[in-house]
């Protein structure tokens, strides 16, 4: 029984030294790249299509996609609503129709 024991304490070990250093590594990853689209967005007020080469301003009237609720305000931030909150993945360019991500969705 007691090498039973031993057997799931080594492999769990042994899992989780292996899987760590990639989970580690993915997260890492991810936080830069959100600190660095963050980053991006609090100098701007407008993006660049790529298509069309307008600018595309991220201050106006937004509509959420989730709960269809208007606000003024910046595009890319959280739904005011109380049940809501959500934060849009990407925004329309209103020249070409063609979609800019979210820089801090990364």
């Amino acid at each position: 029984m007691m090498r039973r024991r031993q057997l799931g304490t080594f492999l769990t070990i042994l899992y989780w030294s292996f899987y760590l250093p990639f989970l580690t590594t993915k997260h890492l990853y991810r936080l830069t790249g959100r600190l660095i689209g963050t980053a991006a967005l609090r100098n701007r007020d407008s993006l660049h299509c790529a298509a069309c080469g307008k600018e595309v301003s991220l201050v106006g009237r937004w509509e959420c996609g989730w709960c269809g609720r208007v606000f003024d305000g910046f595009a890319f931030a959280r739904c005011p609503g109380r049940e809501c909150g959500a934060v849009p993945p990407f925004i329309e360019c209103q020249g070409c129709g063609l979609t800019i991500d979210n820089p801090s969705l990364f």
